[in-house]
């Protein structure tokens, strides 16, 4: 995957946590991720499996769209 929608993915994580309220290490506790793996999806620096997509979608109680807006 390019890094510019991995990039993009991140900023839409952190504006969508943003959103609900939740830090970091609250979104990593309802997605059951680690905390360190949450910081490095915001960065851009990982590319998630569908399974943690699911997870965090959930978590944040949002849309497939709004997770993948701008992609």
């Amino acid at each position: 995957m390019e890094v510019k929608p991995l990039r993009t993915l991140g900023k839409n994580l952190n504006r969508l946590r943003m959103s609900a309220g939740l830090t970091q290490e609250k979104l990593s506790e309802k997605a059951d991720i680690s905390l360190r793996y949450v910081q490095q999806l915001e960065a851009g620096q990982r590319n998630p499996s569908i399974a943690t997509l699911v997870r965090l979608r959930k978590a944040l109680g949002c849309s497939y769209d709004d997770l993948f807006r701008s992609l």
